[in-house]
């Protein structure tokens, strides 16, 4: 609110601040300075807005289209924002994308996931680029100048002037972060002492600033990398929050956090489950698809308090596959061919892309990692009792719980004779049940198919 300051707050009677304003200012370099969207240049808190609110053509007539980007785009920066703007950009016809960034492969602070995405989709990367000069011809953005970046022994990185790269461009899109360069707001934060970036110096354990009666958390604290760790840096303050008051009337409250969802009477109820003797911490998995396609993605389930998953299916180096992409399709059923008034979407994609021993490896670091969690692997090959015998003991061998056995896959695996193909005959998902059941100890689960009208064939 207009006029709202720390020393205003406290004038009225406030006893405790939290500051969570985050950065509301794009880290704009000073050699885009006057630069307009007309001309081709866009911050990320320019584009990516324009980009979430509109639609492609003959979709939703209410909204406005996408922003139309043709010919060549540069996105400056290496974080998940950057390479959102790097796909998005490909969404709105741009004809190249080149992601530039100051540093090497190996500081790039965007998820894999985010980083492997804009490569498939054909993206350039071009590392140890520093922006130096914006170079225009008839009023719009031609290119970008920019010199090389090195990194001393001592870590540092400097510029290289006699080192220069030029880049054609039609449009520029800088994502070097956010910042907060408002002087009012900075002005309001005062007596609280700002960093070198402007922001509040703030305790990583108590999210107190350099005033006790103020806290503050999220991209404004300088913390968080993400919005759950923003979220948690508020659970955190409240908890000191709630110290602080009560320290000013003579109570004493223990520094560990015991709030709802650190620690409540609900922590103290058991709701994990015994299934073949396995002891799930919880009942809330995730299921062999999308969501467990690396161990990375598996990591962040459990640390949200997922119990158990179940990897995505891989099979012997042999059978690897290669999926396509986009890999929904519009439903036989769905009536309309494109927009809001399709009825229906086929997920079309395969196994997993990715080794054996890739996620044998994998499972081992999950089970180091997460010991009272349970990991299922689920595996698949075609009708070959050698096969079945030697994925299904290197599953085992890597700590997996529990096994699954895909028998019930519909998408190009049953033209291998995998998948379905086997799990529609109850001859063959008897044999290799049994050959399983022979080459390890561990429990498995026999993955049917849906495409089946004899069911009860199999429980015999």
């Amino acid at each position: 609110m207009k006029g709202m300051t720390l020393t205003s707050l406290k004038e009225e009677g406030f006893k405790a601040v939290f500051i969570g304003i985050g950065l509301p200012q794009a880290n704009r370099a000073k050699i885009f300075n006057g630069l307009t969207m007309d001309q081709g240049f866009f911050t990320s808190k320019d584009f990516l807005p324009l980009v979430a609110s509109a639609s492609k053509k003959g979709m939703q007539g209410c909204c406005s289209l996408l922003p139309n980007l043709r010919g060549l785009v540069i996105i400056l920066g290496a974080g998940d924002t950057a390479f959102d703007c790097a796909t998005s950009a490909l969404r709105c016809g741009a004809k190249r994308v080149y992601v530039c960034f100051r540093k090497g492969f190996t500081n790039i602070r965007a998820v894999p996931e985010e980083m492997e995405l804009a490569k498939e989709e054909q993206c350039e990367f071009l590392p140890f680029l520093s922006p130096r000069e914006v170079i225009m011809k008839n009023g719009r953005i031609a290119g970008l100048q920019f010199c090389r970046t090195e990194q001393t022994e001592e870590g540092d990185w400097l510029e290289d002037q006699e080192q220069v790269v030029r880049l054609k461009a039609d449009y520029i899109i800088s994502a070097f972060g956010s910042i907060l360069s408002d002087p009012q707001v900075t002005a309001a934060m005062a007596p609280v002492k700002l960093n070198r970036w402007g922001t509040p110096e703030v305790d990583t354990d108590t999210m107190q600033t350099s005033e006790p009666w103020v806290f503050a958390g999220g991209d404004v604290a300088g913390l968080a990398n993400t919005t759950v760790e923003s979220v948690n840096d508020g659970k955190q303050a409240a908890w000191h929050i709630h110290r602080y008051i009560q320290s000013l009337y003579g109570h004493t409250v223990e520094p560990v956090p015991k709030l709802p969802l650190f620690y409540s009477a609900i922590d103290l109820v058991d709701i994990s489950i015994a299934v073949c003797g396995i002891k799930f911490p919880n009942p809330f998995g995730l299921a062999s698809a999308p969501p467990t396609t690396s161990a990375a993605m598996i990591r962040r389930a459990f640390e949200q308090g997922w119990g158990f998953a179940v990897t995505k299916t891989f099979g012997l180096d042999k059978d690897l596959v290669t999926n396509v992409s986009p890999r929904i399709v519009r439903g036989t059923t769905s009536g309309n061919l494109y927009g809001p008034g399709q009825g229906s979407f086929l997920n079309i994609e395969l196994i997993s892309e990715k080794t054996a021993a890739y996620w044998c490896q994998s499972v081992a670091e999950l089970k180091k990692s997460f010991p009272t969690n349970v990991v299922i692997s689920s595996i698949m090959c075609s009708y070959n009792k050698e096969d079945w015998t030697e994925l299904a003991k290197m599953a085992e061998d890597s700590g997996a719980d529990a096994l699954e056995l895909n028998l019930s896959c519909p998408h190009g695996m049953g033209e291998r004779g995998m998948g379905l193909a086997c799990g529609q005959d109850p001859v063959l998902v008897r044999n290799i049940c049994r050959w399983v059941r022979a080459a390890v100890s561990i429990p498995f689960f026999a993955k049917l198919t849906p495409n089946c009208h004899q069911y009860n064939q199999f429980y015999h």
